[in-house]
């Protein structure tokens, strides 16, 4: 697929997607969707793709969401209200998939473009990384994003930011230190530290293990506790009989870094 809307760049077993409208702060369209559908597709199909790591182009804005003004200039033509749920194609395979994913935060990060945050596992920003909520401001309901925000920031601070809207914004030192981000580092540094992670995750962790513990610890949060540790009982004997379960203790005795294949 020739992808005009965002970069997808693959080094060994690792999947780069750049957001690519720099001059609309990286704001969502149909298109840019379509295209998201399409990478996050394969990397969900494809074995060999062991991580993926999500960014935005420049360095004003990781994503600012729904490009309103395309939006409008759309309804308007076809006599309509904005449609609010056009990222949710890209949610619900985002969501489906247990394979990691990075998301590295640069600049703003707004109403729908905390979509792919709050989805993601790991999340690490830059020094200039601000995360606020114009939903209200524009007579929209926040519905989806703010309850997967909720899930990893205070629910005091999620609740401000909607209601206040544009009036209330968190920088990256109250993002990491509420919990949203696991780690603040200069501009510079972002991609570099977001495909050196990635790099620990594809070089050194079973992937079939990794896809495992992200399968029980957010099946057991839909379960609660006593449920949801079942829940992880029961996920355990999934790769039992694996090639990578004999090669990590393996690995281990022998002293050298293991040769994981994903079987």
């Amino acid at each position: 697929m020739d992808y005009r809307n965002i970069i997808v760049e693959k080094r060994d077993r690792i999947v780069c997607v750049t957001l690519n409208r720099p001059e609309a702060m990286n704001a969502f369209t149909p298109a840019m969707t379509s295209e998201l559908v399409h990478v996050l597709t394969e990397y969900r199909d494809d074995p060999e793709q062991w991580a993926m790591i999500i960014t935005g182009a420049g360095d004003r804005a990781f994503s600012t969401g729904m490009d309103v003004k395309e939006g409008a200039s759309r309804a308007d033509k076809e006599n309509r209200t904005i449609q609010t749920s056009s990222m949710k194609p890209v949610v619900d395979l985002v969501q489906s998939i247990y394979k990691p994913f990075i998301s590295a935060v640069n600049g703003y990060c707004l109403g729908g473009g905390w979509h792919l945050v709050c989805d993601s596992d790991i999340v690490i920003g830059s020094e200039n990384a601000i995360f606020m909520d114009t939903h209200v401001n524009l007579g929209i309901i926040n519905g989806v994003e703010s309850v997967g925000l909720a899930y990893k920031m205070p629910l005091a601070i999620v609740l401000r930011m909607v209601v206040e809207g544009r009036h209330f914004r968190v920088n990256a030192q109250q993002a990491y230190q509420w919990g949203l981000l696991s780690e603040v580092v200069p501009l510079p540094q972002l991609m570099p530290r977001a495909w050196e992670i990635a790099y620990h995750i594809v070089e050194e962790s079973a992937p079939l293990a990794v896809q495992g513990s992200k399968k029980a610890i957010l099946g057991a949060i839909d379960r609660g506790y006593h449920d949801g540790v079942l829940w992880g009982w029961s996920v355990l004997p999934e790769i039992r009989d694996t090639k990578d379960v004999q090669e990590g203790p393996r690995a281990f005795v022998e002293k050298r870094k293991p040769r994981f294949i994903g079987r």
